[in-house]
C-alpha cells in the first residue's frame, strides 16, 4: 500500500521525520515537493503542482495529513477533498480542533502508530 504525505511545507522538519520512519517500517510513500525555489512559484507551477500532487493521490491508497500543531493549508484542505473524493482513507497526525475538518479523517495516528497506515 502506498501512502501519500500531505502537508504543509512549513512543517518540512516533520515530514522528514515521518518519511524516515515509514522508510524503517518498509512503507511506499510519496511525499510532496518541498525544496522549490520562490522564483518558480508561478501560477503555471502552482497549476503543475498541483496536477502532481493529485496523480499521487491517485497512485496512493490513502494520505496521511502530518499537520503537528493542528495546522493545515488551503492546498492541503484541497487534497483531503480530492482524496475524499477518490475514495481514498485520509488520516491526519493531529486533531485540527475544527469539526468541519475533523470529520474528513477516516482516523488520527501518531508518530508511535505510523504502523497503523500497513493496514
Amino acid at each position: 500500500m502506498v501512502v501519500r504525505i500531505s502537508a504543509s511545507i512549513k512543517f518540512k522538519k516533520k515530514i522528514e521525520e515521518v518519511s524516515k520512519i515509514l522508510k524503517e517500517l518498509d512503507i511506499p510513500h510519496l511525499l510532496p515537493i518541498m525544496d522549490l525555489p520562490k522564483e518558480l512559484e508561478t501560477s503555471d507551477m502552482t497549476a503543475k503542482l498541483v496536477a502532481d500532487h493529485f496523480q499521487k493521490i491517485d497512485k496512493s491508497k490513502s494520505i496521511f495529513v502530518v499537520n503537528p500543531t493542528g495546522y493545515f493549508g488551503n492546498s492541503t484542505k484541497i487534497e483531503i477533498g480530492y482524496a475524499k473524493g477518490a475514495v481514498k482513507k485520509v488520516y491526519f497526525l493531529q486533531k485540527t480542533n475544527q469539526p468541519e475538518l475533523d470529520c474528513l479523517a477516516d482516523d488520527f495516528i501518531s508518530i508511535e502508530e505510523l504502523h497503523k497506515l500497513e493496514q
